[in-house]
């Protein structure tokens, strides 16, 4: 990345809802209110203006067709500055640290149990997949081989995770296979940045590059990351507006480095509601193992 070109940008991203279905009112009909991954991953049937020949076509495109070649178009014409991808937003299998904390109670969890490495039984610190987890994982990886296979959805052209346990292996459950299964190379970035909200339970406290590079070896891990987690405090919350910001920067790390149109990160809750904030959309939460899909605009201003 050159920083000195980084230094003198500034990315204004914005989502554009009009092209998914409204993830808001999913949330609010569901019980939980979470939204699990929706059928064709949300996409809403609509014309592009596109050419009319291809209403001769002797077999129609599918609606994620048409949106990519759409995309394509949209990269194509606009502006240098202006730049569409869309973000496939996965959030991790069910964890060890939420199965103890649906068991004890949130207050419990948030006064007691998330300070400790464990309860003696399990331990918590960087958890890891439940095996419920990695069922999910598991579920979601079929619906992506379907869906790619009958409904032509784009498969992500790079990959990113959160260094957390349950994000590297959610991204190997849900996208190893469909990428070998269509000829596509497996091979996840992992951004420190894209980590949960900071704060002082000790299961947001990751494991070190060297545990990370044994267990996940095909894994590229970005350049400058430390060995220890130098992040993580036992005495410190990350705001709100410090966790946003922080999604900020690792979308304009993406943007900046990656032409990408079709990208996946998978990362955690309160993660995907810094993502969706830095993109200027009021955030809804969703449920473990599932993935949705946004289009996001980025334009690249100038800093004054």
């Amino acid at each position: 990345m050159d920083h000195s070109r980084a230094a003198k940008f500034h990315y204004k991203f914005k989502l554009m809802p009009e092209f998914f279905v409204n993830y808001h009112e999913i949330a609010r009909q569901s019980p939980d209110s979470k939204v699990t991954t929706q059928p064709v991953f949300g996409l809403i049937d609509q014309p592009y203006n596109e050419p009319t020949n291809t209403q001769l076509e002797a077999e129609p495109k599918k609606p994620w067709e048409r949106f990519a070649a759409y995309i394509n178009q949209l990269n194509a014409e606009s502006p240098d500055n202006t730049t569409y991808k869309v973000l496939y937003l996965t959030r991790h299998g069910l964890g060890i640290h939420n199965v103890f904390e649906a068991k004890v109670g949130r207050e419990a969890w948030n006064n007691y149990w998330s300070h400790l490495d464990g309860d003696g039984t399990v331990s918590w610190v960087d958890a890891k997949l439940t095996e419920a987890g990695v069922q999910q994982g598991e579920t979601l990886s079929r619906f992506w081989v379907d869906a790619v296979t009958t409904e032509k959805v784009p498969l992500p052209e790079s990959l990113y995770t959160s260094p957390l346990a349950r994000c590297l292996e959610t991204t190997r459950l849900v996208f190893s296979k469909p990428l070998g299964q269509f000829g596509e190379h497996f091979q996840p970035v992992v951004k420190e940045l894209l980590r949960e909200r900071l704060t002082d339970h000790t299961c947001d406290k990751r494991s070190t590059r060297i545990w990370i590079e044994g267990h996940y070896p095909s894994y590229l891990i970005e350049p400058l990351f430390s060995e220890e987690d130098l992040l993580w405090r036992p005495d410190r919350w990350e705001s709100v507006e410090e966790h946003v910001a922080r999604k900020q920067k690792v979308l304009e790390e993406i943007f900046t480095q990656d032409c990408s149109s079709f990208i996946s990160l998978t990362v955690h809750s309160y993660a995907i509601s810094a993502i969706l904030r830095a993109c200027g959309y009021e955030e809804f939460r969703v449920w473990e193992g599932s993935t949705i899909a946004v289009l996001i605009r980025a334009e690249r201003v100038r800093l004054s």
